[in-house]
């Protein structure tokens, strides 16, 4: 009986060593309904065409309860309506999509985010899909590019999340 108390101690013991040994990844994304994601929170650029061939530079700041464009909030967790937020997420082929607002109507949804694998000056980006097939393209830095794209026919539903 002794024999087995002591066995169980010295495996538990060794178990906890190796636990506390083993590099464990972690990653906080969804962190509930009414807050945004930490891999998103942050600064965002988009260098953009305004209309009349000029391109503009549009900020995007995500808050932990906010995101703003060019300094004007377009949803908060203050807010009502179709600009409360709300974050819900699904899973697509490519990985996490994120939408941050419950919209009655297509032309008050703020669209799918997500974090995409491709890089750009070493450094991830984040993409979004409104509609038609037009991606959007945000970098951390400032850059004077345009990276939005657009893919033709059906093929553009395999693009989200990716």
């Amino acid at each position: 009986m002794r024999f087995k108390k002591i066995i169980i101690a010295l495996s538990t013991a060794f178990l906890m060593i190796v636990l506390a040994k083993t590099p464990t990844t972690v990653h906080a994304k969804y962190v509930g309904l009414y807050a945004t994601p930490t891999e998103l929170r942050g600064n965002w650029y988009q260098y953009v065409d305004n209309g009349y061939g000029t391109y503009k530079l549009n900020h995007w700041h995500i808050f932990k309860h906010a995101i703003k464009l060019n300094g004007k909030t377009l949803i908060s967790s203050q807010k009502h309506g179709t600009k409360k937020l709300y974050v819900t997420l699904w899973h697509e082929k490519g990985g996490i999509v994120y939408s941050f607002n419950k919209a009655n109507y297509h032309y008050q949804d703020l669209g799918e985010f997500w974090l995409s694998k491709r890089k750009i000056h070493g450094r991830r980006v984040m993409k979004s899909y409104y509609n038609m097939g037009y991606f959007e393209v945000y970098t951390r830095a400032k850059l004077r590019h345009n990276y939005c794209y657009e893919v033709k026919g059906s093929t553009y539903l395999k693009k989200l999340g990716q």
